[in-house]
């Protein structure tokens, strides 16, 4: 807790040092994600939270250490999404999402609303491009800055071409127990007074139940959940917290505060022992618990959603197959008041695992999911610019890099049955091989019911949506 509230007091009111931060960019999660064009206006977030999953990789970034804050160049990106772009990066970007105004998720990697915000008001004027634009755009958030009279005016002036939808991080309703896991972050209740605001705006908006920290979170499930649904949400998102198998100096110090807060002994290392006897070793070092561990909690979140006609998301590999849309942020398939809040890709395994499990509950058919399917037309799948923002180019020689695309990795994930990325590994069984291969020699693999899939159902819980 000390450690997270010298982040959050050494980051208040810095200024930007420099406009040269490298984003939107394509994310790393592409093989599952619905928004891969993912933005964030800073290099780094002023809040203090101990989960904090980016935290980890960019207090190895030099500049992280430097204390130095970066922001984009929000000339340059205003320019290319208006048709003008001026590098050679951004003019791949128009190309590829801009011109065709694919869904931007803001808020991937460092909160869009922090006190950073509140300093530098670097957003603002993107914003109101994104409304002149009509530009369809995901925020993601838990920073307060979003209430600063400047803000709501721009989305109070756009409400009515509803083109921006929102997802709020809430992972407990207890404001004492969030006090001291997410330090310098508005209450619960602030957050939940932003859906609220939102919501009567006529946005999209969705709880962000991520991550959901078993031993906090399920305390007061209930009392969020219904406070969430009066302030007006569409959606529910939830994905577990997870732990990386390695750790520097001020993650640990943060996984010690958290495995206090959980009651587990021997702090860091107790939590992550804990977190290794119960995590399927295919997956790799990123730790997340199994299937079986989180079941009864997502059961909880999944049929509250289906008794007040609320889309189910799952951004956790385990379950992802109970998605009611394609898009595990909670997006809606079909929206009527803006179609173009529908422009997110289909062409990634979790609309494809969601519709193998809808027709198996309508059918009992089990489906065949094949490459070309799954990973179909997309056009920056074969740019090789975006390859190398991979994390599995690490390492490689450079004429080898160069020459990559991000079909090829996906292409290379999928047929390693040995890759923590590969589809019966990530999904961890919930979607199986089989003695096929399609006709340009990839692995198919056919979706494979679970076990509480049968009980769920015979307890009456539709798993058919």
């Amino acid at each position: 807790m000390k450690e997270a509230h010298h982040w959050v007091q050494g980051n208040k009111g810095l200024k930007v040092n420099s406009c040269s931060y490298g984003s939107p960019r394509v994310s790393s999660e592409l093989p599952d994600c619905s928004m891969p064009l993912t933005f964030d206006s800073y290099n780094y977030c002023s809040l203090g939270c101990t989960y904090c999953f980016a935290y980890f990789f960019k207090t190895n970034n030099p500049s992280i250490k430097n204390n130095e804050l970066k922001s984009v160049n929000t000339k340059n990106l205003i320019a290319a999404l208006k048709g003008k772009p001026k590098t050679t990066q951004s003019k791949s970007f128009y190309k590829h999402f801009y011109k065709r105004k694919f869904l931007l998720h803001w808020g991937g990697l460092a909160d869009p609303f922090c006190n950073f915000e509140k300093k530098n008001q670097i957003g603002l004027p993107l914003l109101h491009t994104l409304g002149e634009l009509n530009y369809p755009t995901l925020f993601s958030f838990k920073g307060d800055a979003i209430f600063e009279k400047p803000y709501m005016q721009v989305f109070e002036k756009y409400a009515n071409q509803h083109n921006f939808a929102f997802q709020v991080s809430i992972i407990t309703w207890d404001a004492e127990l969030a006090k001291v896991t997410e330090i310098g972050v508005p209450s619960p209740q602030k957050r939940i007074e932003a859906i609220r605001e939102l919501s009567a705006m006529g946005y999209w908006t969705i709880l962000r139940l991520r991550p959901y920290i078993i031993g906090i979170t399920d305390k007061h499930i209930h009392t969020l959940l219904e406070k969430a649904l009066e302030a007006g949400i569409n959606a529910v998102s939830m994905e577990f917290f997870a732990m990386d198998g390695r750790a520097n100096v001020g993650m640990k110090t943060r996984y010690d505060w958290l495995a206090k807060i959980l009651h587990v002994e021997g702090g860091a290392k107790g939590l992550q022992k804990h977190f290794h006897a119960l995590s399927p070793s295919e997956r790799g070092g990123y730790m997340r618990l199994n299937r079986l561990v989180k079941e009864p909690y997502v059961k909880t979140v999944y049929k509250f959603c289906v008794d007040n006609g609320l889309v189910f998301a799952c951004s956790d590999p385990d379950f992802k197959e109970l998605n009611m849309s394609g898009s595990c942020c909670g997006m809606p398939d079909k929206y009527p008041p803006n179609k173009l809040l529908e422009n997110w890709t289909r062409n990634q395994l979790t609309y494809h695992l969601k519709e193998a499990r809808k027709k198996y509950h309508r059918t009992g058919k089990r489906v065949k999911l094949l490459f070309g399917e799954v990973y179909n037309d997309e056009s920056y799948f074969d740019e090789k610019k975006f390859a190398n923002d991979h994390p599995s180019v690490v390492g490689m020689d450079y004429a080898i890099r160069s020459n990559l695309t991000l079909r090829l990795i996906l292409q290379r994930q999928w047929n390693n049955l040995r890759s923590p990325a590969n589809p019966r590994n990530y999904l961890h069984g919930q979607v199986m091989p089989i003695n096929e291969l399609d006709v340009d020699g990839n692995l198919i693999f056919e979706y494979s019911p679970s076990e509480y899939e049968k009980y769920w159902g015979d307890e009456g819980i539709d798993l058919s949506i």
